[in-house]
């Protein structure tokens, strides 16, 4: 009887199994929220569009407030859940479309091009505020447009913490989202499907024609691999008959339309080859479980800074959108919208900037080194090349060597087999050196480890870590003489774009007691045959 047993339990298993899976397939399968869908290319024919290299400015929109039930206003233990304020708190809503309203005319006074509602729509939960406040922002976006308000059009921000934070499964449970699957792929792209349905087809943000989303984080999948993005494009072009334009997050594998980074409110501006993101500071006090981090607005010169960072970069070779992070987070205190806290004054500025970078405009500052041939680095003699603070893995002191100043490796936390000195190219100086070559040279003391190289930021996904971002050259064997000498290495197809965790490049120490020890550094460009100038 054993065996039967055993084997009547195996079975019964794997009819559970198979129940909850078509179960779940089931709701993937449901008729999508909105009328939108099907559409044919047709449907599309003379929809408004933005061209690929046209300077536009987005925001992300975070619409999840609602004062009625106290949604993201008021924390779970009765305390305020917002760290910045709305300016006004009776209406707000995502049910309401006068609040929509309001937003969306403040919006147009800031001059802003898309907006990008912050979407967390589980499949099949359809009763979630992901869903019932997309159509109070249509009738709202309806009703200015037949005022010819020139109302900025409607992108997708898809929140992939719904890949990992969803109540899926059956009673409620998380289902963690396995993009190499076919039920994992077909699970990323519904909530993709589901927006879309709910906005007209008139109102979407287009790149030549076809609706931009930006994709968050990669961290929140199970797993992923390259062919996501494409089975997205494939099934969003039977559904809606035309492909959507990807803007990937960093982290994210396989070809996406754009590249672009979170985070321009905390570190910005973050800068990719066709997106910018920056905003006015962070602030998550209000956030329960948090550790404290505050970047201070400085009554608004943060966001001054940012914005004049981007626009000093060459209009020929710099990004095409700004991504302005956020419009209304409130409870990170990225917001740009009008607030109790600061007014309209943020709305003021971003007009300001917006208009001038659509209309590529170049703010040149005496600090910035764009005509420049080289920049350099010694202790505390920075030309457009600066060294990271200490911190993180890339801790160093200062030291004296006889008369001599230098930065020496410290201690790594997260290693005991290698220190790194992280170091910033000014970004004015190295946007124009995208895909081209320059030559470092480095001098150090002879002394303090077996061996060091540098890995640096570059533009060929498959040299280096993280699609490019590490990419190894040079190696230099330190013979301990302790004497001052100096190495030489090209860096080819630079690409300089802080994707270095964080910077432009790093100086890896390896073996002895790895504290290498360096004077200076010296980045100049260089013409090599094929290159654009």
């Amino acid at each position: 009887m054993a065996p039967f047993y055993r084997g009547s339990r195996f079975w019964l298993l794997l009819l559970l199994v198979f129940w909850a899976t078509t179960v779940a397939d089931e709701r993937l399968a449901q008729k999508p929220p909105g009328e939108f869908l099907p559409l044919q290319a047709e449907d599309h024919q003379g929809a408004a569009s933005f061209e690929q290299g046209q300077p536009l400015v987005g925001t992300t929109y975070f619409y999840w407030y609602d004062i009625e039930s106290g949604a993201h206003i008021i924390d779970r233990d009765g305390t305020d859940a917002l760290t910045t304020h709305p300016a006004d708190m009776n209406n707000i809503s995502y049910k309401s479309p006068s609040w929509h309203r309001a937003q969306l005319e403040d919006m147009v006074a800031a001059g802003v091009d898309f907006l990008m509602p912050v979407y967390w729509g589980v499949p099949g939960r359809y009763d979630g505020w992901s869903f019932v406040g997309l159509p109070p922002l249509v009738r709202a976006h309806d009703a200015l447009e037949k005022e010819g308000v020139d109302v900025p059009s409607i992108a997708m921000f898809y929140d992939t913490s719904i890949l990992k934070h969803n109540g899926f499964a059956e009673g409620g449970a998380n289902y963690h989202v396995d993009l190499t699957t076919d039920f994992g792929r077909q699970w990323f792209y519904t909530p993709v499907r589901d927006f879309f349905s709910l906005i007209p087809p008139g109102k979407w943000a287009r790149i030549d024609g076809r609706p931009i989303i930006f994709v968050y984080a990669s961290a929140f999948a199970k797993k992923q691999d390259p062919g996501q993005f494409e089975y997205v494009k494939r099934r969003f072009k039977a559904h809606f008959g035309v492909e959507p334009f990807i803007v990937k997050s960093a982290d994210w594998k396989g070809p996406a339309d754009a590249t672009y980074s979170w985070g321009g409110a905390v570190s910005g501006p973050l800068i990719y080859r066709q997106v910018a993101a920056l905003g006015p500071g962070y602030d998550h006090t209000a956030v329960p479980g948090r550790q404290p981090l505050i970047v201070e607005r400085r009554d608004g010169q943060t966001y001054v800074d940012r914005w004049l960072k981007v626009l000093a970069l060459n209009p020929k070779n710099r990004p095409w959108i700004v991504h302005v992070e956020t419009w209304n987070e409130w409870h990170e205190g990225t917001d740009v919208a009008h607030s109790r806290e600061y007014g309209r004054s943020y709305i003021v500025l971003t007009r300001l900037f917006a208009d001038m970078w659509r209309s590529r405009a170049v703010i040149k500052t005496n600090s910035l080194q764009s005509d420049a041939n080289c920049v350099a680095w010694a202790p505390l003699q920075a030309q457009g090349l600066a060294i990271r603070p200490s911190g993180g893995d890339g801790v160093w002191r200062a030291m004296e060597f006889a008369g001599s100043e230098a930065v020496v490796a410290d201690v790594n936390p997260f290693s005991n087999e290698s220190r790194y000195l992280y170091f910033n190219v000014d970004d004015a100086f190295a946007f124009d050196l995208f895909d081209q070559t320059v030559v470092v040279s480095v001098t150090y003391r002879d002394a303090g480890c077996a061996s060091f190289h540098i890995e640096y930021d570059n533009t060929d996904p498959g040299k280096g870590a993280m699609e490019g971002a590490f990419r190894t050259t040079g190696n230099v064997s330190v013979s301990g003489t302790g004497s001052w000498k100096s190495a030489e290495f090209t860096l080819t197809r630079c690409r300089f774009m802080n994707r270095c965790n964080g910077a432009d490049l790093r100086i890896v120490v390896l073996g002895g007691d790895l504290a290498l020890a360096v004077s200076k550094i010296k980045l100049t460009r260089t013409k090599v045959a094929g290159e654009r100038k």
